[in-house]
């Protein structure tokens, strides 16, 4: 099995963040001169957090339906949101509008100047570490939930800024959905919530507490294990609510065939610590070896969804990408989710 750990995958996909055309502007790090066509870029301040988002919006070429687009909103929008502006087009007349959500942590000099873990005083040159360290704080806080002291990782292993996920699901309802809305005609009823690793735990959380917000829900090899798999203390109060047939969405749970189902540190990465944070970090992977398994987590989960007895519409599918790891697990299932969600392309052929 290849190895392939979840903080490697951290630092690694998220550099494909989507290219766009930006005006003069002294806080773009990189120049972007190819840009997406019929593309949208938001960017605005929370109210709710007071955190700055950037929206990557993507129009199909088609016109909007009489009841308007669907809309696949897609978590972690820096690194996944050009592949699914591609898998969206290719559906043709079933395209939906796609929502990138993220900070512009990887060509925004103000955001990582702000939010990089930094030395205090350090002006010189932002490089690649500031970059991710930014981003990855900022998405660990989105897409997070709380951390019990007793399941917290040294700070110098994992960021310690966490636990945003209720705020941030309030700002896409409260503040991103009405943007979009505003932008362009959307179809309320057909809307979908995309997230891959701590994309995909938020998803999940979405799920259970607010299984109403989307029609469909694709987790993307969840994170689970997160605070001792904190996130299932609702599965019981959502299998009520499906069981009382007070909602009914579609889900769909993806894993990489080549995943390591042990969310834990390869020991080459254990041994090449000084023994004083070997030390530090051993009563936190041991109690980590013990929660959920990245595929038998989320295939366990799936089946625990899949047989409850729901009104009709309410549908769970799992889906074992063969032959993927944790990245590149990614990739194949965002264009799954928008097949899941939406159908497949209706081609036509010129005569």
């Amino acid at each position: 099995m290849r190895k392939s750990p979840i903080r490697v995958f951290t630092f690694g996909l998220a550099l494909a963040a989507p290219m766009q055309v930006f005006a003069a502007d002294s806080n773009r790090i990189w120049p972007a001169e190819v840009s997406i066509p019929n593309t949208r870029q938001v960017q605005f301040t929370s109210a709710i957090n007071g955190e700055p988002y950037t929206l990557f919006v993507s129009i199909p070429f088609i016109p909007p339906p009489p009841g308007g687009y669907p809309v696949y909103y897609v978590l972690d929008g820096d690194a996944y949101f050009s592949t699914a502006v591609v898998g969206s087009r290719l559906l043709q007349e079933n395209a939906a509008v796609v929502v990138g959500i993220d900070h512009l942590a990887f060509n925004d000099r103000a955001v990582i100047e702000k939010y990089a873990n930094r030395k205090p005083g350090d002006t010189g040159p932002i490089g690649t570490d500031a970059m991710i360290s930014a981003y990855n704080r900022l998405r660990t806080h989105d897409l997070t939930l709380p951390v019990a002291p007793a399941h917290r990782a040294p700070g110098w292993f994992e960021p310690s800024r966490n636990g945003g996920l209720d705020d941030f699901l309030k700002i896409i309802e409260g503040e991103i959905k009405p943007r979009i809305a505003a932008l362009v005609p959307v179809d309320a009823a057909n809307q979908a919530l995309y997230g891959h690793s701590l994309g995909g735990l938020a998803v999940v959380h979405a799920l259970f507490t607010e299984p109403n917000a989307f029609r469909s829900f694709i987790a993307s090899s969840p994170s689970l294990w997160w605070d001792d798999d904190a996130v299932l203390a609702d599965e019981t109060k959502f299998a009520a609510a499906i069981a009382a047939g007070q909602a009914a969405p579609r889900i769909l749970i993806t894993a990489g065939g080549d995943e390591d189902d042990l969310p834990i540190p390869p020991k080459a990465f254990v041994n090449s610590l000084a023994p004083a944070k070997q030390a530090e970090i051993a009563p936190y992977l041991k109690q980590r070896a013990r929660w959920s398994g990245m595929v038998s987590g989320t295939r366990a989960l799936a089946s625990r969804l899949a047989a409850l007895d729901g009104a009709k519409g309410y549908k769970v599918e799992y889906a074992l990408m063969t032959g993927e790891d944790h990245p590149t697990a990614a990739l194949v299932s965002v264009g799954r989710g928008l097949r899941f969600a939406f159908g497949g392309a209706r081609y036509k052929f010129d005569k």
